[in-house]
């Protein structure tokens, strides 16, 4: 082989390494590790979540099957702080937030010691559990948010009293029952209006909701021991329950706090970070060391160490079509490059309209499923209590 015939074959294995580098930085950033930040393309080709979901009165098996619920689901009195559906810990069964209305009450009644005027316009929200065997029944009446530990052990919020009444505050009390049959012994020591959102191992994450709509995290160790925690709302838990990521009030930062001591192991302000985000969102997922979250952009995902927290990826949607953002983003599998979450925006008619989207963060692409009234309430299935993964 001649000198120059070596060096056209040195050059061509030069830039044949050069493309395969630029195409791996392409995909997986600069670092060689990390996935590009930047806009997401979205197409409508969504037939159905890849996973189990409700609508108004139906749980659908993300699969084509529907079974109809005894009562339409709602988030009303919780929204996207807590699950409106929510998996056991198996798989096997759905807890659901529902809500009955009781538009036109024409004389007077009483629901245990509440007097109900006529006149007022009410709902009676409950909390009750179907089956994969088709059974659907009643847990609690007056009850909403619910969270599913791995023992089977179900907490929720249950009123004062039953009946919801337009424009005044729904207090209730924490309830656990070690079986969705079991009694249900009450965890907290005096009325608020509560939200369940989470157990952490043994420990269950709560949401007092005060003056101002403003949250306060809460921790409760056992019946009757409840603790402050965090001012600001939780983002997800570790997938071995020991460590919560928290957001700030003004939605500016975020934390990770140890569940038993409260200690702060690692902090980061986004509206600093690389690159820089107007806010973040709570609600979110936490699969192996990655966190999503809504954002100001429309997703942001983590890389969370022992004592660290960084910003690995911001995914943009465009803001004229997802005005609202995303709700309640979550990794679909063991892995953490598929992202599914619900976004509204508004309806031809007024009213705000919903649907699935499905994301693959390495590729920069989602699907986006059929808008459907937003009133309906669609929502995937998910519980944030189960460890390493929240579908079942």
């Amino acid at each position: 082989m001649t000198r120059s015939s070596r060096g056209v074959i040195v050059a061509v294995t030069a830039a044949v390494g050069v493309a395969i580098a630029l195409a791996f930085i392409g995909v997986f950033g600069a670092s060689g590790a990390s996935p590009r930040t930047g806009p997401l393309v979205v197409d409508s080709r969504l037939a159905a979540p890849p996973a189990r979901f409700v609508r108004g009165d139906g749980l659908y098996d993300g699969k084509g099957a529907k079974q109809r619920l005894e009562a339409p689901v709602s988030g009303a009195l919780m929204g996207p702080l807590s699950p409106v559906a929510v998996a056991s810990p198996d798989g096997s069964s759905v807890a659901y937030s529902a809500w009955h209305e009781l538009r036109s009450v024409d004389s007077a009644l009483s629901f245990s010691a509440q007097r109900i005027r006529p006149g007022d316009a009410l709902a009676v929200p409950s909390l009750r559990v179907a089956d994969d065997e088709g059974h659907d029944f009643l847990v609690a009446r007056g009850a909403y948010s619910a969270a599913w530990r791995t023992d089977g052990a179900l907490a929720y919020v249950q009123g004062v009293e039953p009946s919801f009444r337009a424009g005044e505050i729904y207090d209730g009390r924490v309830y656990v029952r070690r079986g969705i049959h079991g009694p249900a012994v009450e965890w907290t020591t005096e009325p608020a209006r509560y939200v369940v959102y989470a157990w952490a191992g043994e420990r269950l994450l709560l949401y007092r909701i005060g003056a101002g709509e403003s949250l306060e995290l809460l921790v409760a160790d056992g019946p009757g021991r409840v603790r402050p925690f965090a001012d600001g709302s939780a983002v997800a838990v570790s997938p071995d329950g020991t460590r919560v990521a928290v957001l700030s009030p003004d939605a500016a930062s975020i934390r990770v706090l140890d569940v038993a001591s409260g200690r702060e192991q690692a902090w980061l302000d986004v509206t600093t970070s690389s690159p820089a985000l107007r806010w973040i969102g709570y609600s979110g997922s936490w699969t192996r060391d990655r966190v999503v979250a809504p954002a100001s952009s429309g997703l942001a995902v983590f890389r969370v160490g022992q004592e660290s927290i960084q910003l690995e990826q911001a995914l943009s949607l465009s803001q004229a079509e997802f005005p609202a953002g995303v709700q309640e983003p979550l990794f679909a599998g063991k892995e953490t490059d598929e992202i599914v979450a619900t976004a509204e925006a508004p309806a031809g008619d007024g009213d705000a309209a919903a649907f699935f989207l499905d994301c693959d963060r390495l590729a920069r692409t989602c699907a986006r499923g059929t808008p459907v009234p937003a009133k309906e309430w669609p929502r995937l299935v998910r519980n944030p209590s189960r460890p390493g993964r929240e579908l079942p």
